[in-house]
Order: structure tokens, then C-alpha cells, then sequence
């Protein structure tokens, strides 16, 4: 569907007006209270937004202005000068100079406005230096004489995403009722007339038709995210001392928001990931007889509901062997497999967690994680991923995504006496179990698919299903060039159906991903394959050490205690790929409740946390004579010396900061930690 700026500049303006009013409401809050730094904060946000905004729809007079009062505003917050009367009559006066900015976008469809007098004024203010507004206040000020006129002249009104997620909660709930009255219905046709059942399939319909025009309320274009892209990496390109160029052609479609907030980071860590790994220096790509300009490119297709996007490079492609030999060096333990591994098999440690080619990683792609964040975004919108690459030409990441996750594809399938959806996106292959030969190493078994064994296991193996009494179908399923067979009783129907949220008594089943109802109105659970071969890997993984008991050693705990999502999940996952038990806490009281039933051999803590910071747990937890052993790292946002003396004083053991934050050296201090 074709879109255009124009159907998003009255949203754009309510938004405007609305962080403007917030502005102001706060400025008159900090004039009373000029040291509050919570106010300024909230301040900063507002004229942060607008700009922002601004920027995004090209309006670039009021991003400009609204730059100007920011520059002003983070004076204040870095304490260069006090707040004055002049200082808050600007902030009015760059207030009212964006309504009138906004006025003239409404009547003329431009933002253009002489701002020459007003970045004078700002250039003196944030200096410190005195200015006057004299000048600007003899202007005309050109909204006031529309703000009446444009009330009259509402033509649509915004919504938040949270209203339009709980209508459609709503109308969840009423489509599940409809369900089971028209199951009671079907008990008993003979018995309701004619008119009333076609009444209620009339109501059906409309209540369907009706929940898809909800659905799509949801739905914002591609180009949002796209169109802003250039200017950003462009920055990055610059900081690298690359020349690139880019292939972004404007594109029609419109994506689930939920997606779209996803695949912004998706694309900023790929296109990072090129410029820093992949496009050469100047001088490198004329010595290969290559343009002095490297070439980017987004493409974009649209295949029946999913989206297929390429990121291409045209660099110096993967190494190969230089990712062989990171692999083994980091995962010692797999390194007969690793040598064995073609150049697909090793694209997988490409997203594990803290994986680099590089010794030192760069600001702009070594931050720490590697593609690993690109995989768990994927995941997280039921997407796939798809890498190739040639050495000396480049490389490309294919993302086939879904137009909204409030629709899905699938396969229903039986397995265990019960009936689950595999995602279609994931299914590689559906083979007959009868018609495959299958070897089992190992206590495990496999069957083989192209030249590549491929594990195969019971459904019911991690689902605490019965075994099947008979195998009739193995569903090959895919993930990030992971292929594993999943054994069922029965495949069913290839159907496209609405997705509700899980239950809240499923919640907890990470195995699942969500529910849909089949043609007998009964509630299917959707199974969230790369979560299932995740645990899957573990009982191979398991299986094949019981046959290598020399090998074992202790199995140690590792406490993480941070508030973020994010670094618990990334620090998480680095310690368990390593063999390490894990547990983990949102804060200094979560993490003390759990030691009290728990034992840790090491624990992993940052700093700033709600309720219980790092400092006041680290002195909690010296002062306890039954934990004043346990090797304690701290893991800080920023590096801080006397926050580092202080912490190694006070019993911590280590300090690591996250911008320098290695899978490597996290794990060696643990192990030096623990003797191992």
C-alpha cells in the first residue's frame, strides 16, 4: 500500500503540540524549582522528542530549533551557568516559535521560518554569555491567530498503542465466547432456527472483518525506519574513515509496529557489522581494483505476508578460517566438530554471544555483543535469517519477516495424544519417518539430509508428552542455518490464523509462543521452535558428555544480579554456553532473598539497581560471615576510577566495564576466580 509524510503530519503536530505543552508546564516547575535535576530531565526529553520527530519527517527548521533550545537546556544540566528569568522566557519564546512552525507546515505544507536571529540567541545562551530577546519578541507570532480556527478543522485523533492492544484484547475475549456459542450451536443445529444461525454467522463475519481492521490500525510503513537509516550510518561511516555508499530504495509496505521498533536495531547492528568487519579502507579497495566507495543496500520484497529483506555488502566477505580457528579457541571443548565444519556450520558462532573475529573490537561493532543481538531480535518478532558470503565480494543477510505477529502461518501437528502449530517460517522439510533411515551415535539419533547429519527427537521428549505409539512424520524445522528433526504422530492442516497471547497460566512456558484456535474451536498451543532446538542442543549435549565422563568436571554457579533485561539474558547466556549454572536477580534484595536457598560459587553484579544498588549489596554481603567467600565481580556502565578503587576495597574481587565488556575476559575472570 502506497503511503506518503502527508498522512503522518497531523499526527505529527498533535505529538509536537503536546511535548510543547509538557515543556512548558515543566519549565514553570523549574523556574520554582531550578535545581530539581529530575524536572530538567523530563525537559530534556520533551525537546528531545521533538526533535527527534522533526527529524524523522524531514522538518528540518524545527529540529534545528529545537537543537538550539537542547544545547541551552544540557548547559543548565552540566551546571555552566544557573537558570534566569531570560533563560525561561527563551524557552517560552522557542515554544511559541515551533507552534508557529507548525502552523505554517498546516497551511503551507513547510516548516520554513527564519530562525538566523533565534540560533544567535542560542549560540550566546548556551555559552553563557547574556543575550536579549527584544528583537524576537517584535515578531509576529502566527499560531495564535489559527489555534481557534484549526480546533474546527480535526480530522482524526491519536491513539496510544497500549488502547488499541487492549481493544483488541477485548475483541479476544469476545471471538473466544463467539467460539464456544457457536460449538454449542453445532451440538444442537436441529433444534435453532434457520434465521437465528444465519444471524450468528453474520455476526461471525462482521466480528472477524471488524478485528482485522483493528489489527491494522497497528501497522506503520517500513520507509519510517528506512528513511532516517542513511543520515545515521552515514555518521558511523565517517567515524570509521570509510567511504560508503547507499542503495535504499523507498518501499510501500506496512509492518506491525512491535516489528518495526525491532528491526531498526536489526538493521543499525548489521550495517555497523559491515562497515567495521566488512567494508575495506580506501586504500585497500583500490589496491583489489575496487571502487574507492563501498556499497550498502536494503531491498525489500513482500512474499504473500512476510517481508524479505536484504542487507548487502560489497566488502572484503567472511574469513572463514579466521572463524574457525575464534570458534575453537573459545569453545575448546567442540573442537574435533569445529574442524570438521563446513562454512555454513560455522556461520552459527557467528551469533553467539560475544563472539569477534577481531582481538580488539572497535567502538563501532565491538561493543561487547556480537551478531548474537541481531538472532534475539529475530527470534523475538518470528522471523528468519538467512547469511551468505564470498570471500573477497562481499555479504549478505536475508530477513524474512512477518508483516505482523498478530497473524501466523502454520503447520498443525499431533504429538503425544495433543495439538501444537510450528510456525511455517521455521519448517525446512516435512519427511516421511517410515521412508528415512536414521543412525543413532551416541545414544543419539540422526538422520541424514543433504549431506549433513541432523539430530532427530521426540516432541515429547521436552514437552512432557506422551510417546507416540507410532511415528508417522519428522518436521525438519530451521534456525539461524540449525536444522533438527522433530518426530510427530500426525501432521494436520496448513492454515493462516489470528495469534492470541499465551494464557497467564502458560506464561512461564517458554516453549510456547502464543495460542490459536483450530476448526473445532478448541485452543492450540504455538510451539516456539528456537527455544525448543535451544534445549534440544542441551539434551545432545548432555547424552554425548555421559559417554565422556573423564571429562567432567564441577558444574559451578554463577549469580547475576542487574536490573536490565538485556545484560542478564546476554551474560547469561555467555556463562551457560560455558558449562556454568546460572541464576539470576533484578537487584541487591532479589539477589540476598535467593542466596538465602541457593548456592552460588560466584557472583556477577552491577551497579545502579533499583531498591538495593551494587555498593549496598557488595557491603551486605561481606558483612554475612556464611557469604564472605563468594568472588564477587562488579560489571560497570562506565568506567569510574575511584568507583574501582572503592569496590576492590570494599571485597569485590574484579571490575569490568561494559563498553569493554568481552565474552572472553568475563569468563577467564570467573574461572581465575575459582581455581579453574
Amino acid at each position: 500500500m502506497e503511503f506518503s509524510k502527508e498522512s503522518f503530519i497531523e499526527g505529527f503536530i498533535y505529538e509536537t503540540n503536546e511535548n510543547l505543552n509538557g515543556l512548558n508546564e515543566n519549565i514553570i516547575s523549574l523556574k520554582n524549582n531550578p535545581k530539581d535535576a529530575v524536572l530538567l530531565a523530563e525537559i530534556l526529553r520533551f525537546i528531545h522528542t521533538i526533535k527527534g520527530t522533526a527529524r524523522m519527517m524531514g522538518y528540518d527548521t524545527i529540529e534545528k530549533t529545537a537543537h538550539g533550545m537542547e544545547d541551552v537546556l544540557k548547559g543548565l544540566r552540566e551546571e555552566k551557568y544557573e537558570l534566569t528569568d531570560n533563560i525561561v522566557q527563551l524557552a517560552f519564546k522557542t515554544s511559541d516559535i515551533i507552534k508557529s512552525q507548525l502552523t505554517n507546515i498546516k497551511k503551507n505544507g513547510t516548516d520554513a521560518y527564519d530562525i538566523s536571529k533565534l540560533q544567535d540567541i542560542f549560540s550566546k545562551a548556551a555559552s553563557g554569555l547574556f543575550f536579549s530577546l527584544e528583537e524576537l519578541n517584535a515578531e509576529k507570532k502566527e499560531y495564535e491567530n489559527e489555534s481557534f480556527e484549526e480546533q474546527n478543522e480535526i480530522t482524526s485523533i491519536r491513539i496510544e498503542i497500549s488502547r488499541i492492544n487492549s481493544l483488541i484484547q477485548s475483541f479476544d475475549s469476545i471471538i473466544m465466547r463467539q467460539f464456544q456459542l457457536k460449538k454449542i450451536m453445532e451440538d444442537s443445529l436441529d433444534h435453532i432456527p434457520t434465521q437465528v444461525q444465519e444471524e450468528l454467522f453474520s455476526m461471525e463475519s462482521n466480528i472477524l472483518e471488524t478485528q482485522h481492521k483493528l489489527l491494522n490500525l497497528r501497522m506503520l510503513p517500513l520507509d519510517m525506519i528506512l528513511t532516517p537509516l542513511k543520515k545515521e550510518i552515514e555518521q558511523e561511516a565517517i567515524k570509521s574513515k570509510k567511504n560508503v555508499t547507499f542503495d535504499i530504495p523507498q518501499t510501500f509496505f506496512l509492518v506491525d509496529k512491535v516489528i518495526l521498533e525491532q528491526l531498526k536495531n536489526i538493521f543499525l547492528h548489521i550495517i555497523r557489522n559491515s562497515i567495521d568487519h566488512g567494508i575495506e579502507t580506501i586504500k585497500e579497495r583500490t589496491e583489489e581494483g575496487k571502487s574507492p566507495n563501498g556499497i550498502i543496500s536494503i531491498h525489500s520484497t513482500q512474499i504473500a505476508n512476510y517481508i524479505k529483506i536484504v542487507i548487502s555488502d560489497d566488502g572484503r566477505g567472511i574469513q572463514y578460517d579466521t572463524v574457525r580457528a575464534k570458534a575453537m579457541e573459545l569453545y575448546p571443548a567442540e573442537r574435533e566438530n569445529i574442524e570438521n565444519y563446513s562454512n555454513t556450520d560455522l556461520q552459527q558462532y557467528l551469533f553467539r554471544p560475544g563472539f569477534s573475529t577481531k582481538d580488539n573490537p572497535s567502538l563501532l561493532s565491538g561493543r561487547g555483543i556480537g551478531l548474537d543481538v541481531v538472532s534475539n531480535a529475530i527470534e523475538a518478532i518470528k522471523g528468519k535469517l538467512h547469511l551468505s558470503s564470498t570471500y573477497g565480494k562481499g555479504t549478505s543477510f536475508e530477513l524474512v519477516i512477518p508483516l505482523t505477529l498478530a497473524t501466523q502461518q502454520g503447520l498443525f501437528i499431533e504429538a503425544g495424544g495433543m495439538k501444537f502449530m510450528i510456525p511455517s517460517n521455521y519448517i525446512y522439510e516435512i519427511l516421511d519417518a517410515q521412508a528415512i533411515t536414521k543412525t543413532v551415535i551416541q545414544d543419539q539419533t540422526f538422520l541424514k539430509l543433504q549431506n549433513h547429519l541432523i539430530p532427530v527427537y521426540y516432541l515429547s521428549s521436552i514437552l512432557n508428552t506422551s510417546k507416540g505409539s507410532e511415528e508417522t512424520s519428522i518436521i525438519v524445522v530451521e534456525f539461524l542455518e540449525t536444522h533438527v528433526g522433530i518426530i510427530v504422530d500426525e501432521v494436520e492442516q496448513y492454515e493462516t490464523v489470528i495469534v492470541n497471547p499465551l494464557p497467564e497460566i502458560l506464561t512461564s512456558m517458554n516453549s510456547l509462543q502464543g495460542i490459536v484456535f483450530d476448526d473445532n474451536y478448541e485452543i492450540i498451543p504455538i510451539l516456539n521452535i528456537p527455544n525448543i532446538m535451544q534445549r534440544l542442543k542441551s539434551l545432545v549435549a548432555y547424552d554425548i558428555k555421559k559417554y565422556n565422563t573423564k571429562n567432567q568436571k564441577k558444574v559451578r554457579t554463577v549469580l547475576i544480579v542487574d536490573d536490565s533485561t538485556t545484560t542478564r539474558q546476554i551474560e547469561q547466556a555467555i556463562f551457560e554456553s560455558s558449562g556454568y549454572i546460572v541464576e539470576t536477580a533484578i537487584d541487591g534484595i532479589d539477589a540476598l532473598e535467593l542466596l538465602k536457598n541457593k548456592h552460588v560459587d560466584v557472583i556477577i553484579s552491577d551497579i545502579k539497581m533499583p531498591r538495593m544498588d551494587g555498593k549496598m549489596f557488595l557491603n551486605n554481603v561481606r558483612r554475612m560471615e556464611q557469604y564472605d567467600n563468594i568472588p564477587i565481580i562488579i560489571v560497570s556502565g562506565v568506567y569510574d576510577k575511584d568507583a574501582q578503587e572503592y569496590f576492590l576495597k570494599s571485597g569485590a574481587q574484579a571490575y569490568i566495564v561494559k563498553s569493554d565488556f568481552q565474552r572472553g575476559n568475563l569468563i577467564q575472570a570467573v574461572k581465575e576466580l575459582l581455581n579453574e
